[in-house]
């Protein structure tokens, strides 16, 4: 099938960890492009319930094709695989990686070297948008400290998969600091409505998705308030630039903000409800309670963690945010957002 060789002219072997709404669109749509694709399900239940099934009912309904392998056990789903993707919460990667490490572990209890997929180097790509509390690590640093030995990438970019999923074309960023690797992976994933583009800045890329998702937050919050399209337009070009003011102090690129991974994912999660962190800002600012917004997306909002870990970055870097502190705040319950706004108006006066 046309786009369906790696690199290497093999079909690509991808093994997709995570089977809620993001990762069974990739795991749908490069099933659909050729890919040979296995996606791990943590819950058995569950699993039992997809191989029967073929469906994905909540939060998206997504139909498997019956070429997916979909199974609990993560040493099957990883075994004898190109590429990694892990498609977790950003709070859930940890125990995730740890988990594939084991599992390389108990492959390569025998031999000796890096640990290997069926004789080979896997690539690692995290498809998650997100930091660590606690830790306030990037997902690609905390794979790099878990499983030092293989190549870690991310994928990032304007992914709403309710779009990708009617056909919809987008394209994405595969970003490691190997560019070969990046070439490799990116070959390996590109679809014919997914096209991606390779970079070199993973910094860049991943803070791009990551931080956007602050910034969406207050874009739902904005319209909710029925503030209008200037309004809107005023905060995603203002919330660029603390977004790069922060990338750039942490090592990215300063033109990588500008790309896919920053202001075209931006643009995308602030100016559609398909955003679960738009629809958070919106019910927020409709008189929800924070708590109350979150559970009623039935999904992770990745803005919600981001944004107190964002801020507490900002402050060891002495780096000025002053949206996502209003969301963060916002998020505590200590500010409303048409107070959160009036804020933000109401700062003193600077150049551009």
């Amino acid at each position: 099938m046309a786009g369906s060789i790696s690199q290497s002219g093999q079909i690509a072997k991808i093994a997709v960890l995570g089977s809620g709404s993001w990762g069974a669109t990739l795991s749908r749509i490069l099933a659909l492009g050729g890919r040979d694709v296995s996606m791990w399900c943590r819950n058995a239940d569950k699993a039992g319930a997809l191989k029967a099934t073929r469906r994905v009912e909540t939060p998206l309904l997504i139909e498997l094709p019956s070429t997916v392998v979909v199974t609990s056990d993560l040493a099957e789903c990883i075994q004898d695989r190109d590429v990694i993707l892990l498609c977790c919460t950003s709070q859930s990667m940890r125990t995730v990686a740890s988990q594939v490490a084991a599992a390389l572990r108990k492959e390569n209890s025998s031999s000796r070297g890096a640990a290997t997929v069926g004789g080979a180097r896997p690539a690692l790509v995290s498809a998650v948008k997100g930091l660590e509390l606690g830790t306030l690590m990037r997902m690609s640093q905390i794979l790099h400290e878990v499983l030092p030995e293989l190549p870690v990438c991310c994928l990032s970019g304007p992914n709403l998969a309710k779009e990708i999923l009617d056909g919809r074309p987008t394209a994405s960023v595969v970003a490691c600091t190997d560019s070969e690797v990046a070439k490799s992976v990116q070959a390996s994933l590109n679809l014919s409505v997914l096209r991606l583009y390779s970079n070199k800045d993973i910094v860049g890329v991943e803070l791009g998705g990551a931080l956007k998702n602050v910034i969406a937050i207050a874009a739902g919050a904005v319209d909710g308030l029925n503030l209008g399209t200037n309004a809107r337009a005023a905060l995603i070009t203002r919330g660029l630039a603390e977004m790069s003011r922060l990338a750039i102090a942490l090592g990215a690129q300063p033109g990588t903000l500008s790309g896919l991974a920053g202001m075209g994912d931006l643009v995308a999660t602030c100016s559609s409800p398909l955003s679960r962190n738009y629809r958070l800002g919106y019910q927020i600012a409709r008189g929800e309670a924070p708590a109350e917004a979150e559970a009623g997306l039935g999904a992770v909002a990745e803005g919600v963690s981001t944004a107190y870990a964002v801020v507490l970055l900002a402050r060891q870097l002495n780096v000025e945010m002053p949206i996502a502190t209003q969301v963060e705040q916002t998020l505590k319950g200590e500010c409303r957002p048409d107070t959160a706004i009036m804020n933000l108006m109401s700062r003193p006066l600077s150049s551009e």
